[in-house]
């Protein structure tokens, strides 16, 4: 005889009187169950209250503010919490929308303008006596109790005052989970944290703001975009997500651009390198710009006391990260730099080291220039509070200074004063490389040692990198003194020079290209302990092949080059060049060096170079690329010597690039067309600027049009154009 089933137990001992009207499940708990302390109610118990939905009550209950239920009241009434609507950003990204106004919680969190669409089921806003008046672009003010015409005039507003579609309408991207943010966050602090422009996130500080819901979205895609890019961690399929986060991170960053932050200037500084390692230099070239406007709006140039000193170091690390982004992208050229003088502009010491900043332990450090030497000639050591970002700052700027002294004689005849004064110049230029080389303690100077005991810090790659910049800048000094080449002096300056200084100059150049190559095999010894590098390694690399090439076909006999010997050396610093940075602009530099293996170092004739004396080896002037498709580009010079590397781009004549029908003779131009072939105050004004490496270097990474007709990208060499 089967047994009568247990009367179920009644409901209202566990469930409270406010979410059983709800129709919620409860959690029991007496006091305060989890719904009403999460939606502000006060929480009833009892069977004999009556609980009724008021929209317009004053507050959670009907009770008075500062007091508990009347016992001669028991009927109590609830406002439903249901959002009005759902903003539209909300609303694009599939995320909960807390519906308050005039910016829903999302909205005000990461600053992004919350725009409601009005709809059939929005309930009526407060009256304007309770609600604040919100300022509109032409300074008037606009209260909430005309939803329409409020709304209206906010779309209005974003779609007349922003440079770029709103954010949240522009990309239907989801925000990463936050399995895939934390992962970001390892892999990007593992392995992308030490290149030195990215040096100025604290990792701390980062991770507590994050678990506090208050990291800046553009950030946080910048980051995961980043670390997609150069990493493998991320799992397979994420590098086209990682494209689309770097989107939208620069979207979010310039959407308000009369609103800057330091957390949108950090997430720019990233999006700006993202963009040079995905070959997109126009981009970054002016998106580069904006930063350093940010910078100067935000007063990063100059020290800010008043702040704590974690605050302090990462505001200068993220100054400093500009001047070498800038300092790369000018390669020299005043012209081009934003900040030409940063012993005057950049009123900041130089970064401590990572182990200070890391554990927030204030101490000072250096300007940028070092201490000259003391009575005795002796130099200062250096101290400890000084590490290698900024020993990479100093290579930057010593660098810079190198290649406006060399632009400036390679560019223009020298007369006979200014060649007796050439030697003293680069004296006191290698004198300056010495003596930061003469400074280094022990366990900063290159070795074997001080190599494998690296081998798996996540330091490796800026010693390396350090190390290398020195080696590179002989390179980039020497180079005016090995003829065939496009930065070299002219054969009849040359020839006007002292034979043993120019015999020495070979010497050196050829010595630090091949030291240069050993740095590289002895990291490759390492596995696969490489670190992951900037574009400035496989720049370097490339330079470096450049110089032995040079050697091995006009100087073999005289320093021991061989052709097997060179091919081998080259071939070690392809592997390097491979195995240390990811990205389409590093592939297209890698490319190179395979040609310049296997078709060897092509020289100029007898003019110096590539260069004559009537023109800069340095063409200053913007290039422009017509719009027919790159296999049918017909583009003839304007003013460009014949000694191009092959595959230059040059500027077409604008009739070729406004129109592609001939113009009869017979006609007028005014009934031919309807631009004149004449005067014109709009010529060229249409077209694009299409920024060549050759624009932004000393040479030309490549001669293949592939490197330097990117579509819609434009060409730009970044950090490293050596």
């Amino acid at each position: 005889m089967m047994s009568a089933s247990p009367r179920p137990q009644k409901r209202t001992a566990h469930t409270c009187v406010t979410c059983r009207m709800r129709k919620v499940r409860c959690d029991g708990r007496r006091n305060e169950c989890i719904n009403c302390e999460r939606l502000g109610f006060v929480c009833v118990w009892g069977d004999n209250s009556a609980i009724t939905f008021d929209p317009a009550a004053s507050n959670a209950l009907g009770f008075p503010i500062d007091g508990q239920p009347s016992p001669t009241s028991p009927t109590f009434s609830v406002p439903r919490r249901r959002a009005r609507q759902a903003c539209q950003n909300c609303h694009a990204k599939k995320a909960r929308c807390s519906g308050s106004m005039p910016r829903c919680d999302r909205c005000r969190i990461q600053g992004l303008e919350c725009i409601y669409r009005p709809g059939k089921r929005s309930l009526p806003l407060p009256s304007s006596s309770n609600v604040p008046a919100r300022e509109t672009a032409d300074g008037q003010d606009v209260t909430m109790h005309d939803n329409d015409a409020y709304l209206d005039q906010q779309t209005s507003f974003t779609h007349s005052h922003t440079a770029s579609p709103s954010p949240a309408l522009a990309l239907d991207l989801p925000d990463p989970q936050e399995t895939l943010a934390l992962r970001a966050f390892d892999s990007f602090f593992r392995h992308v944290h030490h290149i030195p422009m990215f040096s100025f996130l604290h990792r701390a500080s980062l991770m507590e703001r994050y678990h506090a819901g208050m990291l800046d979205r553009s950030l946080l895609l910048a980051l995961v975009g980043i670390t997609a890019l150069l990493t493998d961690d991320l799992g397979p399929g994420l590098k086209d997500y990682g494209e689309r986060c770097i989107d939208e991170s620069a979207s979010l960053c310039t959407y308000q651009l009369e609103s800057p932050s330091i957390l949108r200037l950090q997430a720019l500084v990233i999006v700006v390198k993202h963009r040079i390692l995905s070959k997109r230099f126009s981009s970054a070239f002016m998106l580069h710009a904006i930063a350093s406007r940010f910078a100067t709006v935000l007063r990063l140039n100059h020290e800010n006391p008043g702040l704590c000193f974690l605050a302090q170091e990462s505001r200068r690390r993220l100054m400093w990260s500009l001047y070498m982004i800038d300092s790369g992208i000018s390669n020299g050229q005043t012209d081009f730099a934003l900040w030409p003088d940063p012993e005057r502009q950049v009123r900041i010491q130089l970064p401590c080291n990572e182990r200070n900043f890391e554990f927030d332990l204030p101490e000072s450090t250096e300007p940028l220039r070092p201490p000259s030497c003391s009575g005795d000639t002796t130099l200062p050591p250096l101290p400890d509070a000084v590490g290698f970002m900024a020993l990479h700052v100093r290579m930057h700027w010593m660098r810079t200074r190198i290649l406006e002294r060399a632009i400036k004689v390679a560019s223009n005849p020298l007369s006979a004063a200014e060649l007796a004064a050439l030697p003293s110049h680069c004296a006191e230029l290698v004198a300056e490389l010495q003596a930061f080389e003469a400074r280094l303690p022990l366990s900063f100077r290159w070795s074997e040692s001080n190599l494998r005991l690296r081998a798996y810090s996540p330091r490796l790659g800026i010693f390396v990198m350090t190390h290398v910049w020195w080696r590179q800048c002989h390179l980039d000094l020497y180079r005016l003194f090995l003829p065939g080449l496009k930065e070299a002096l002219s054969l009849t300056s040359l020839g006007q020079l002292d034979p043993n200084f120019v015999s020495e100059g070979h010497r050196q150049c050829y010595e630090h290209a091949r030291a240069m190559a050993d740095m590289f095999a002895q990291l490759l010894t390492l596995g696969n302990s490489i670190p992951i590098t900037d574009i400035d390694l496989p720049g370097c690399a490339f330079q470096c092949v450049r110089v032995l090439y040079h050697g091995l076909q006009t100087a073999g006999n005289e320093m021991g080059f061989t052709a097997a010997g060179v091919q081998e050396l080259a071939s070690v610093c392809l592997r390097a060049a491979r195995q240390s940075t990811a990205g389409p602009a590093c592939a297209s530099i890698q490319a190179d060096i395979e040609k310049l293996i296997k078709d060897g170092l092509p020289l100029a004739g007898n003019n110096g170079g590539a260069n004559n004396q009537q023109q800069p080896f340095l063409d200053n002037a913007p290039i422009l690329k017509s719009d027919q498709p790159e296999d049918g580009d017909t583009l003839t010079g304007t003013g460009r010597n014949d000694q191009m590397p092959p595959g230059t781009v040059t500027m077409a004549p604008p009739a070729a690039i406004i129109s592609n029908t001939a113009v009869p003779a017979s006609v007028a131009p005014s009934q031919a067309s309807a631009v004149t072939s004449g005067s014109n105050a709009f010529q060229e004004a249409l077209e694009g600027i299409n920024f060549g490496p050759e624009l932004f270097g000393s040479d030309s990474w490549a001669w293949n049009n592939d490197w330097l007709n990117t579509p819609a990208a434009g060409n730009f060499v970044g950090g490293s154009n050596c």
